[in-house]
């Protein structure tokens, strides 16, 4: 039976085998990098360096990374110089890079430069082909991303904190593998049948590699001729794909997406107050207008002395009845636009309040149902841990038989810990037995 030994233990061990091994001291290694990062301050270099079938990962520290031409990218086909090793705290297998050499660009970026080169000119990029959004304020958005993804998560907190009204329909596709593009070409070809406002194609971060899905030529052809209005949000800032060219929009991210197609509801509450507050002064001042000239009319001499009419033709009364009439008609006029106005955004309001209400119960049933769910597994796992606990607690074990020696209150767990003429307690089902060791046998 093997020894038992801690994680720390075994890390190092491994790290001494392969810090003794006189190959991987020195070795040199062709490959395409992916995932660079470079951390502006420790100034270390993080990527990977991979070909058709396998990667490794890479670490390249300020004092060799300084002698670069120029620092290295995504794509990059290089030869790198240097020592294998482990990193003790996270266990990793890594390559120590020493001194890099470039070796033109990887096969997959130039073929990316290629298409995107190809595209651009026969003008699917061209920005007059691209759709204005069609409304500030979403209703219907269908949004295309990996099932129970970071990304599906991001987008759905991000709708429920900004715009909540708006009703999102999920359908999840795969993002990376050969067959993704067919399978989200179908599912765009169909949404864009179902008249939702827009629709948002997203997926999380990953390797260059990872992103070929939405590098795809046909995949491109088909957005371009899509009539539904479409943004992206796919990797992180820096990551473009060759879709993010021909989208109405491109986003950094996930959840940027969101932010570009949609309002946040606090400040389009805020922003109806105000327009009520400004209509109820502006008819305020339009009434306090009309009624000021009503009073002046009023106030006019030939309605303080009615026998001045006379010295002035009847033609002259009637204009100024007529006046007054339609100083009364207007009055009631604005009375009842202010008073149509009110109740109608009264109305929107309740509605869009009612219809808030009703996402937040559903998201309420649909988090207890969830906690329930969550609740039940705890305490099956629970029953089953408590189980495992009970069937090998020390009663048990002793109950089956079995015994426990025991040298000055110390388990034993070896025969080397044992001598001649030790005494030594032997603990069983029903008691204690006190005794001297007269013979040790090795096995």
């Amino acid at each position: 039976m093997a020894n038992r030994i801690s994680v720390s233990t075994l890390v190092r061990y491994i790290k001494n085998q392969l810090d003794k091994d006189t190959y991987l001291m020195n070795v040199e290694v062709s490959g395409e990098i992916s995932n660079f990062t470079h951390n502006t301050n420790s100034n270390i270099l993080y990527f990977k360096l991979k070909d058709n079938e396998c990667a490794i990962s890479c670490i390249m520290y300020p004092s060799y990374a300084i002698a670069n031409e120029k620092e290295p990218k995504n794509g990059d086909k290089v030869i790198l110089y240097g020592y294998v090793s482990l990193y003790e705290n996270a266990g990793n297998l890594q390559l120590y890079v020493t001194k890099l050499e470039y070796d033109g660009l990887g096969d997959l970026f130039k073929q990316y430069e290629a298409l995107k080169k190809k595209l651009n000119d026969e003008g699917y990029f061209d920005d007059d082909h691209k759709k204005d959004i069609p409304t500030l304020y979403p209703e219907r958005v269908a949004v295309l991303v990996g099932d129970k993804s970071a990304a599906m998560s991001d987008i759905n907190i991000a709708f429920n904190k900004r715009w909540p009204l708006c009703k999102v329909d999920y359908y999840p596709v795969p993002v990376q593998g050969n067959e993704a593009h067919k399978i989200i070409i179908n599912k765009l070809l169909e949404v864009d049948k179902l008249d939702y406002d827009m629709i948002i194609l997203s997926r999380g971060g990953g390797s260059f590699e990872d992103y070929m899905p939405f590098n795809n030529e046909e995949l491109v052809k088909c957005i371009y001729n899509l009539n539904t209005f479409i943004i992206t949000g796919i990797g992180h800032e820096r990551d473009y794909t060759l879709v993010d060219f021909v989208a109405d929009i491109r986003a950094s991210t996930p959840t940027q997406a969101v932010e570009k197609i949609s309002p946040v509801y606090k400040d389009v509450i805020d922003e109806i107050n105000n327009n009520i507050k400004n209509l109820n002064n502006l008819l305020n001042n339009k009434l306090k207008e009309y009624n000021s000239n009503l009073n002046y009319y009023l106030n006019n001499r030939y309605f303080k002395n009615p026998l001045s009419i006379i010295e002035k033709p009847l033609l002259t009364f009637d204009l100024y009845f007529n006046r007054l009439q339609n100083f009364n008609k207007r009055i009631n006029e604005l009375d009842n636009l202010n008073n149509n106005y009110l109740n109608n955004m009264k109305k929107i309001l309740n509605d869009k309040l009612s219809n808030l209400k009703d996402k937040i119960d559903i998201n309420i049933k649909t988090n207890n149902i969830y906690m329930n769910h969550i609740l039940e597994n705890n305490k099956l796992l629970f029953k089953r841990y408590n189980t495992l606990l009970n069937a090998y607690s020390l009663d048990n074990i002793l109950n089956r038989g079995y015994s426990l020696i025991y040298k000055k209150d110390k388990l034993i767990k070896n025969i080397k810990d044992l001598n001649i003429k030790d005494i030594i307690n032997i603990k069983i089902k029903d008691g204690e037995i006190i005794s001297e060791v007269k013979e040790i046998k090795h096995e």
